[in-house]
């Protein structure tokens, strides 16, 4: 298994169980605990899981950079376009925004 392949897996895990482990990792994936924990760095780094001592619990989504954002969870971002989509009739306009909420 490629390390992306791995690093997806960690990051599927992680979203199930949320936390994971370094040793269970290990031995599920059949890799050094090296290999693991420099996994995990290189996803704290990205912003997509926070480390702590024995492995790794989940961050907000929204803390992490848009680039980053933007490749997790695809399927199910998919999926809730595909069903608000089925939402919209004939003539309606949905405007999405981004944006940051405005302070009052």
């Amino acid at each position: 298994m490629l390390a992306s392949q791995r690093k997806q897996h960690i990051l599927e895990i992680l979203a199930r169980d949320k936390q994971v482990h370094s040793t269970e990792l290990s031995q599920r994936f059949s890799v050094s605990e090296d290999s693991i924990r420099r996994d995990l760095r290189e996803l704290a780094a990205a912003g997509l899981l926070q480390r702590v001592h024995g492995g790794a619990l989940p961050v907000s989504a929204a803390i992490a950079p848009f680039e980053t954002r933007k490749t997790v969870q695809i399927d199910a971002k998919r999926s809730v376009a595909q069903k608000a989509a089925a939402l919209i009739g004939p003539g309606q306009v949905v405007i999405i925004d981004g944006g940051q909420p405005q302070r009052r």
